[in-house]
C-alpha cells in the first residue's frame, strides 16, 4: 500500500511539471500583440521616446543611437503617412518560435493611406523578441528597415520567413488577386489534345 501511495505521489508530481513545462502560447501572442500595438500607435501619435523604448538593442546600436534610429524612421515614414482619417491597422500574428531562453515573432500589420488621391495598403512586418518567456517584448517595423540586412540590424534573429514590404493601390491589389486565382485555378484541357481510340 505504501509504495502504491509512492508511486501514485511521483505519477502526479511528474504530471504536474510536465504540465507546468508547457508554454501558453495563447497568452504570450496575445502580450506581443498588445506591445505590437503600442509601437503602431507611438508611430501614429509621434510619441517617439516610447517608440524608441520598444527597439531591440541592435536596432537602436546599428542607427547609431536613438536619435540616428528616430530620425531613419521619421524620414522612411513619411512616404506613407495619411493626412486623413484611415481605418485603424490591424496585426495578426503571423509566426511564433522560441529557442532556448528566447521567443521571437512575426507580426502581420494591414494599414491604408492617401498619397497624391490614390488609396494604398500597405502590408509590413513587426519583428519581436522576448527574453522572459514572453511577458515583455521589443518590437521593431521591417517597412522602416530591409529584410535583406536583417542580420546586421538584428543579428539575434531566428529562423523564420519575412516577406518583403508592399505597398499597392487598389487597382494593383486587384489584379495580384486575380493573377494569383488564375495561377491557382487548374489549366483548361485544350480541345484535340484528347486520346483517341482506334476503330477496330
Amino acid at each position: 500500500m505504501k509504495i502504491q501511495k509512492l508511486l501514485s505521489g511521483g505519477l502526479f508530481l511528474l504530471t504536474a511539471v510536465v504540465t507546468q513545462a508547457q508554454p501558453d502560447t495563447a497568452k504570450i501572442s496575445q502580450k506581443a500583440l498588445l506591445y505590437a500595438d503600442s509601437l503602431v500607435k507611438a508611430d501614429a501619435f509621434q510619441e517617439w521616446p516610447v517608440y524608441a523604448r520598444l527597439a531591440p538593442h541592435s536596432v537602436i546600436r546599428y542607427y547609431g543611437g536613438e536619435e540616428g534610429y528616430l530620425a531613419h524612421v521619421q524620414q522612411v515614414r513619411a512616404y506613407t503617412t495619411s493626412y486623413q482619417e484611415e481605418a485603424a491597422p490591424e496585426l495578426q500574428m503571423q509566426t511564433l518560435v522560441t529557442v532556448k531562453d528566447q521567443w521571437q515573432c512575426v507580426i502581420r500589420l494591414s494599414r491604408y493611406y492617401h498619397r497624391e488621391d490614390k488609396k494604398y495598403h500597405l502590408v509590413s512586418y513587426l519583428i519581436g523578441q522576448s527574453k522572459d518567456e514572453g511577458e515583455s517584448w521589443k518590437i521593431f517595423d521591417v517597412n522602416y528597415n530591409t529584410v535583406g540586412n536583417m542580420m546586421q540590424i538584428f543579428p539575434d534573429i531566428l529562423d523564420m520567413p519575412i516577406p518583403e514590404t508592399s505597398a499597392l493601390t487598389e487597382e494593383q491589389e486587384l489584379a495580384k488577386q486575380q493573377a494569383a486565382a488564375a495561377a491557382a485555378a487548374p489549366s483548361a484541357k485544350k480541345p484535340g489534345t484528347g486520346v483517341r481510340r482506334s476503330k477496330g
